[in-house]
């Protein structure tokens, strides 16, 4: 009997506390109060829906109904002094107050009003406060500390709950609001350790609302889900030995169910690797959306649809520029900085507290990783043959390892503060270099003994170090301007081999003084030295001691990481200013000079097999200049500027390590799939695409092979107008005999008259026809004889292409502007106007047939049934003269850039592409789309600011151009200006195509199991 009564005793503790919870009634359960910032409001959005979903004990039941929780969470932070009448209300109608406590609680005085408004109405007992970061006394708001607590009770007893992950009681963490701005993949990734944590804690928070224990009420819940999967299973065993046929449905519909639950968890896979796209971490957007789309079948119902989303993920990996960060390697680590084999396959850094790693340069993936430090690893560096990697640390420590089997070869004991960590070309010496009590130190191993070979002590902060390629000597610039501020120094013992001179200058009051070197390094040859001072840059023979060239070259005071020269020494690039300059390695001449304009340039990277130059500017955007040109423009590289460049001699791919997001980057400079880029503005296109009008800088062209080849032609206008120029205003007629255009009249200003301009590039014929306003739009017939223009006076008129006369005019159809759709044999004309709606005419019947909102891009006229093709807003449309009007949504990423009146929609019927391209005032892009699924394939960003967009499809659907980049170099001495115009053009890959190439990149990684955990795809 005693062993009956203990076991109902929690029974009638729930049975009490039901009762007591239903006594009285609130309109709401809970009130949250918490800042809108993250992770804050994704616990708190959590905690609302975990409330409102919980079954509570069948004791709480009412008539067998179960209660229904209500929680009030308000969605916005208002800024106000006093709380609103809403929210007051909902504080009084509420059981109890939910605070979520961060360390960025106690600044919202709109949380400290809301606790204090509370316990005003309620007193102090009815508040939980659950915390997710720093400890109660630096978290809990100053009313939230003045609750009322027992004597023998700290800030620690009134925590309801507690869902902090380990990682964030580490003394080191740097807090939420610093992943906020600087690391948002680790902010998402603590946020759901959070949440999983709160799949326990909720039992606290519900206990404490129920007015139950938490050890009863989890226990409860746990047998109320071991009572349905007992009851679930038996009736199913039931089921199956009465009724089979019956169990066979049941069966089949538990596997509809999973299925829909497979499918839902890979679209949530699909829109994690979105996420990873937007962070620039491309190779890792692809592994995820594979991942998500291995349990898919092609029989389930969503298969179509999600294949879709996979390849568009793909699609964005592969269509880009030519200038794209490949992935992110994380490391954690501050202050490392990063090494590259010599076969230039794999880069090695510090990773977390006191880790080295090696990656794989094609995909970023971690390979190795070795510990045995005890402090941050600063420096690292493979030896020539790749057999060993060197690691330095603050430890005070070099540990030596063998890369193939891992293991530790040597520790050396070296103090100070590690600045140099370097193999010798021939693989016999390790070159060492510390900071010790404000000297320098320098240290020489043997690699067969690992012992010190030599050294030598600097009194003094060195500057600027750098050792001759055959290990015998080092330059060394100190900080201080004296007289032996640059001297060549003996690696052996350290003794002075040479002092260099300092060069003399005048300062501002006219007197002579010796100019400081900034820099010294020993030329790639080794027979000369190149030096750096604020004013010029010097090549000297280290022979005979004779100038073999000075330029003068300013150097802005507190830039480091000036200049690079080639291997050959044929070429050396310094950074001026903001500019680069590209200097002759033997005479000093200046070949080239490179300005990125907007960029405010702070580094740079040069390639000279590729002769291609990247710029990073201080706000971490970057462009890239080759042969001449601007290729890339103010790309960006998303968070932290770098400070550390590495460009594969193939020119490939660039690789940056930036300190403030402790992140390396892969940075892709080849793109797979363009082809020969276009070097003019895309001005016009024939309806059926077979002919282009272009301009290059100097004139018009045609080309009839997608851009590849051109001719010129000269129109009776002045070539300035082409950078001018509307592209709504030009036209190619199909058999690419006529180029039309609106122009002027060559009379006074005051006398200009507006004209039709006609030009016959087969005869080189100008002839014009006066109309009303510029503004008029026009187009060719499909067989080229014939031009439509849409007066704003006069009405639809109608003329003959070989002599401009009127053959007819549609008086009624009259719009002040518009873009003007015909089908094949003219019959049906659209006119799409600029106040968003289509309005479409059967030009033999003169019928006004409908009306339709949106832009038509496509006409079409099957057996008497007329069908139209065209877009809203995001949202693409069929009409048909039969069934109507149906619609389907594209895919919402193309609704990311705001519409403007200067878009251009181009559309091939042959591969049912179309072409979305944006030109608003802040921001252009073009969005490449699948019409009939909505699916986009490629988003692609235009740097042209200075005219509107325009593209290009070819007729076989097989490639697109567009317009990427203009600039102008005006030249000071013969001022004249060169145009640099670029119209970047795309290859079009089937489905085959583009897995073939995204195996390519990914080169074989898969993700980790850290990866997964991190990701979500696989419990810890």
């Amino acid at each position: 009997m005693e062993k009956e009564q203990r076991h109902r005793k929690p029974s009638d503790e729930m049975q009490r506390a039901a009762y007591e919870y239903n006594e009285k009634k609130y309109k709401y359960d809970a009130f949250i109060s918490y800042r809108h910032v993250e992770p804050d409001q994704s616990v708190a959005k959590q905690v609302h829906h975990m409330i409102e979903t919980f079954k509570p004990p069948k004791e709480f039941y009412e008539d067998g109904k179960k209660p229904t929780f209500r929680v009030f969470r308000d969605r916005e932070e208002l800024a106000a002094r006093d709380l609103g009448a809403s929210i007051e209300e909902a504080l009084e109608t509420s059981r109890y107050l939910i605070v979520i406590c961060s360390k960025r609680t106690p600044l919202s005085d709109w949380c400290q009003k809301e606790i204090e408004t509370f316990k005003s109405l309620h007193g102090d007992e009815r508040i939980i406060p659950v915390l997710i970061e720093g400890e109660p006394d630096e978290s809990f708001p100053q009313a939230l500390k003045e609750l009322k607590r027992g004597d023998n009770e700290s800030l620690q007893d009134i925590l309801a709950a507690d869902i902090r992950p380990d990682e964030i009681l580490q003394s080191d963490f740097s807090g939420y609001e610093n992943l906020q701005n600087n690391n948002i993949s680790k902010l998402k990734e603590l946020t759901k350790k959070s949440l999983n944590i709160l799949k326990t804690e909720k039992y606290r928070i519900m206990a404490t609302i129920l007015g139950c224990s938490f050890g009863d009420l989890k226990q409860r819940d746990k047998e109320r889900k071991n009572k349905l999967i007992l009851t679930v299973s038996s009736l199913a065993g039931t089921v199956f030995l009465i009724f089979g046929l019956f169990m066979a449905i049941a069966y089949q519909k538990a596997e509809i169910a999973r299925q829909e639950a497979v499918q839902s968890n890979t679209a949530i896979l699909l829109k994690t690797a979105k996420d990873f796209l937007r962070e620039g971490d491309y190779i890792k957007a692809v592994l995820v959306a594979k991942e998500a789309m291995n349990p898919i079948k092609k029989d389930m119902k969503y298969y179509d649809s999600l294949k879709a989303e996979e390849f568009s993920i793909f699609n964005n990996t592969i269509y880009h520029s030519g200038a794209s960060t490949l992935t992110n390697i994380s490391t954690k680590n501050k202050f490392t900085f990063m090494a590259i084999s010599e076969d230039e396959k794999y880069v090695a850094y510090g990773l977390n507290n006191n880790d080295t790693a090696i990656a794989s340069v094609q995909n970023g993936e971690v390979i190795k990783r070795f510990t045995g430090h005890t402090q941050q690893v600063k420096f690292a560096d493979f030896s020539k043959d790749g057999k060993y990697l060197a690691s330095s640390s603050f430890d005070n420590t070099c540990i030596i390892y063998d890369i193939e089997s891992g293991k530790e070869v040597a520790k050396l004991e070296i103090e100070g503060v590690p600045m140099l960590t370097k193999f010798s070309k021939d693989n016999t010496k390790l070159y060492y270099a510390t900071i010790l009590n404000s000297d320098t130190c320098f240290y020489v191993y043997d690699t067969a003994t690992w012992q010190k070979q030599g050294g030598f002590v600097i009194n003094g902060q060195v500057q600027y170090a750098d050792i001759k390629s055959d290990g015998s000597e080092v330059l060394v610039t100190l900080a201080d301007n004296t007289e032996d501020q640059l001297t060549r120094r003996s690696l052996k013992d350290g003794n002075i081999i040479d002092t260099i001179p300092r060069t003399k200058g005048i300062n501002l009051e006219q007197n002579e003084f010796d100019k400081p070197y900034k820099a010294a390094s020993y030329s790639a040859d080794g027979k000369n030295i190149i030096l750096l001072t604020e004013g010029e840059i010097m090549k000297i023979s280290l022979e005979d001691k004779t100038e073999i060239f000075r330029q003068d070259m300013y150097i802005t005071p507190n830039d480091t990481k000036v200049l690079t020269e080639s291997e050959n020494g044929e070429k050396i690039a310094i950074k001026s200013s903001t500019q680069v300059y590209i200097l002759d390695g033997n005479s000093g001449e200046v070949t080239d000079e490179i300005y990125f304009p907007e960029l405010n340039m702070k580094y740079f990277a040069y390639n000279y097999n590729t002769n291609t130059v990247v710029g990073f500017g201080e706000n971490g955007n970057y462009s890239v200049w080759k042969d001449k040109i601007i290729v890339e423009n103010n790309l960006s590289y998303g968070g932290g500027v770098p400070i550390e460049f590495f460009y594969l001699k193939d020119g490939s791919k660039i690789l940056t390590n930036s300190h403030e997001s402790q992140t390396i980057k892969i940075i892709d400079l080849k793109s797979r799939i363009l082809a020969e880029p276009i070097y003019a503005r895309i001005m016009a296109n024939s309806d059926n695409f077979s002919h282009m009008l272009l301009f290059d800088g100097s004139g018009f062209v045609f080309s009839d092979d997608d851009g590849k080849t051109s001719k010129k032609i000269n129109p009776d206008e002045p070539t300035t107008y082409g950078i001018m120029s509307n592209p709504k205003y030009n036209r190619i007629s199909n058999d690419g005999r006529y180029y039309a255009y609106i122009g002027m009249t060559k009379d006074a200003l005051s006398d200009a008259k507006p004209v039709l301009k006609l030009y016959d590039v087969q005869n080189d014929v100008n002839n014009q026809v006066f109309i009303n306003t510029t503004s008029s739009p026009f187009v060719f017939s499909n067989d080229s004889k014939q031009i439509l223009l849409l007066d704003s006076v006069d009405g639809l008129k109608i003329y003959d292409t070989q002599n401009l006369e009127l053959i007819k005019n549609y008086s009624d159809i009259k719009y002040e502007s518009g873009v003007i759709k015909l089908l094949i044999n003219s019959q049906i004309l659209v006119v799409n106007r600029f106040s968003g709606i289509a309005s479409v005419y059967n030009l033999d019947t003169d019928e006004h047939i409908t009306d339709i909102p949106g832009e038509v891009v496509n006409i079409q006229n099957v057996d008497g049934e007329i069908k139209l093709r065209g877009i809203q807003n995001n949202t693409a449309f069929y009409w048909s003269s039969k069934d109507g009007l149906s619609t389907h949504e594209m895919d919402e990423a193309c609704a990311q850039t705001a519409l403007s009146f200067n878009d251009i929609n181009l559309y091939n019927e042959n591969t049912d592409i179309l072409m979305m391209i944006r030109n608003n005032e802040t921001d252009r892009k073009c969005y490449v789309v699948d019409f009939s699924t909505g699916r986009l394939k490629m988003t692609l960003s235009p740097a042209v600011k200075d005219y509107n967009v325009n593209g290009h499809i070819s007729p076989d659907g097989k490639q697109i151009a567009i317009d990427q980049n203009y600039y102008v170099n005006y030249d000071k001495d013969s001022a004249k200006s060169t145009y640099y115009i670029v119209s970047t053009v795309y290859k079009l890959l089937n489905e085959d195509e583009i897995s073939n190439e995204i195996d390519g990149i990914i080169a074989g990684r898969k993700l980790s199991d850290e990866e997964k955990v991190q990701i979500g795809i696989i419990a810890k």
